[in-house]
């Protein structure tokens, strides 16, 4: 018996030794994405300028290439603020705006968008200090703390805001002039860029401590643009000369240390972080920097000159705008001509049905002609109505400078069809989008793709100033399956929709009707897109 025992006990003691060993075991460890994940969103939403009066939200759905909701004020729909300049996804069903209302005005706010799936549910309004001309909102995923820039009030400073109780609940002081904020992904350390005094106020967010105790850190030009890296261990700084550096930030409750990299990207104002890929994309001037993050000093993986905008000359192309393409295959950069452009042409026919007339041209110079533009028309005869100033209401072709193509516009007098001799001119200046493509893989240009173009929006309407002095004249997007790529131009007043299974254009949605008076016809002019973002 006591040698049966004692064999139990050895046999016992065994399967211990065994379950303490090194044998590895299968363990599954839950690591949930991230929200907002890019790839779980359903629409793209873009935040558009009306003047004096409210500002509009307009959520278009990726698989339908449709407008699905608005936040207008029209028809029973919900109020967004005046002058919205920014905004950020907190949650799978909340978005988050700033409007910056009017120089002296009191609405200042922060709106609350709500969402039903795709469809703008409600819209809350939490009210910020008048005066303070917030112009940033950052928010970490799925946080209920929201902070946005102040720097209008006696000190600058970063207003804390509960989206629970939806109230500013504390102000910090930061820098002169604070243009950006970045929240790691982790939710403890807070990033503040100070444009006016070249600095980078950092706290700890448990209990709004700096990290620095010294101050502020100091930069050698103005920091411009900030992002958190995705394991929070990085935050990058674009500087207003292009430098672009680096913050390590993996002490717990700081300091973190600054290193100014050697990558340096003129003219840039601002880059996306890919978190798929690690990477930061620059625009600046007529290149594109790609720049390896993962890296303990980023590294500068390639420049990728971008094409000149075509036309008789082509021009120069400014980098405006970049997306990337949640599975990592492409990213897609829109550029505009370094100078806009009028367009001349040799009219050749006209043809009308008294309605719409419609004229036979070949490009001499310029871009090709498009709806919205003004064209003057002479040196066809004026009996007819041939010859006059008249606003383009279609055109049809591409690459005119090769073949004829057409524009019409309304005329109710003219009849039959006339070959002649005349010319043509754009009489304002007009801006030419193109979005080249570019293969991740080798960082090579796969395709450029054409835009179609539009006047100037101030040349247009002299109210529209807002295209001159937004910080985001032209936004880019892409739809969370990769399926598209969405451009949204302050000028044209509407986003433009790319296919991304071809890289073709395919068509664009304006922007929700303008308050303003209609020009140049009877129609109110679309509202003017200063900000978009993808999601929910």
């Amino acid at each position: 018996m006591k040698r049966f025992l004692w064999l139990c006990v050895i046999v016992f003691l065994f399967l211990i030794c065994l379950g303490c060993g090194d044998t590895f075991r299968p363990v599954i460890i839950p690591n949930p994405p991230k929200f907002p994940d890019p790839r779980s969103a359903h629409s793209a939403l873009t935040i558009s300028d009306n003047g004096n009066l409210p500002g509009s939200a307009m959520v278009f759905d990726v698989t339908g290439d449709s407008d699905v909701s608005e936040a207008d004020c029209q028809e029973g729909s919900p109020c967004l603020g005046v002058a919205p300049v920014h905004a950020v996804q907190q949650t799978a069903s909340q978005v988050l705006v700033v409007n910056q209302a009017l120089p002296g005005g009191t609405g200042d706010s922060l709106s609350k968008l709500n969402f039903s799936f795709t469809t703008i549910s409600s819209v809350t309004t939490i009210s910020l200090p008048a005066g303070s001309a917030p112009n940033f909102v950052a928010v970490a995923p799925s946080d209920t703390t929201a902070y946005v820039t102040l720097p209008n009030l006696s000190v600058p400073s970063v207003g804390v805001v509960s989206t629970q109780t939806n109230a500013l609940v504390r102000t910090i002081p930061v820098g002169n002039n604070p243009v950006a904020i970045a929240e790691t992904p982790d939710r403890s350390k807070l990033y503040v860029a100070n444009k006016g005094d070249n600095s980078i106020s950092n706290f700890n967010t448990i209990d709004l401590s700096p990290r620095n105790p010294g101050g502020p850190i100091t930069l050698g030009a103005s920091p411009i643009w900030l992002a958190a890296r995705a394991d929070s261990q990085q935050v990058f700084v674009l500087e207003s000369n292009g430098t672009l550096a680096v913050l390590d930030t993996t002490s717990t409750g700081g300091p973190d240390i600054l290193t100014e990299t050697t990558i340096s990207v003129p003219g840039a104002r601002s880059f996306i972080y890919d978190g798929h890929l690690n990477r930061l994309y620059i625009l600046g001037g007529s290149q594109l920097a790609v720049v390896d993050a993962a890296q303990s000093v980023p590294r500068l993986l390639k420049s990728v000159a971008i094409p000149q905008i075509p036309g008789v000359p082509p021009v120069n192309a400014s980098a405006v705008a970049v997306a990337a393409l949640p599975d990592g295959s492409r990213a897609y950069v829109a550029s505009v001509g370094s100078a806009a452009q009028p367009s001349q042409v040799s009219i050749s026919a006209v043809q009308g049905d008294g309605v719409t007339a419609t004229y036979t041209y070949t490009l001499t110079g310029g871009h090709d002609v498009t709806a919205g533009m003004t064209i003057a028309v002479s040196g066809i005869g004026t009996a007819a109505g041939f010859d006059g100033t008249f606003m383009i209401e279609g055109a049809s072709g591409s690459s005119c400078d090769q073949q004829p193509c057409t524009f019409r516009i309304a005329n109710a007098t003219l009849a039959g069809q006339t070959s002649v001799a005349g010319s043509g001119s754009s009489t304002i200046d007009n801006l030419f989008p193109q979005v080249t493509v570019i293969n991740t893989s080798g960082n090579t240009i796969k395709t450029t793709v054409g835009i179609p173009g539009f006047p100037e929006a101030i040349a247009v309407d002299p109210q529209v100033t807002i295209c001159t002095t937004t910080r985001f004249r032209f936004n880019m997007t892409a739809g969370g399956d990769s399926s598209r790529v969405y451009l949204a131009s302050c000028d044209g007043g509407n986003v433009s929709f790319i296919d991304t299974s071809n890289d073709t254009y395919f068509q664009r949605l304006p922007a929700p009707v303008s308050g303003r008076p209609p020009v140049n016809g009877t129609q109110p002019p679309p509202q003017n897109p200063v900000f978009m973002i993808a999601g929910p």
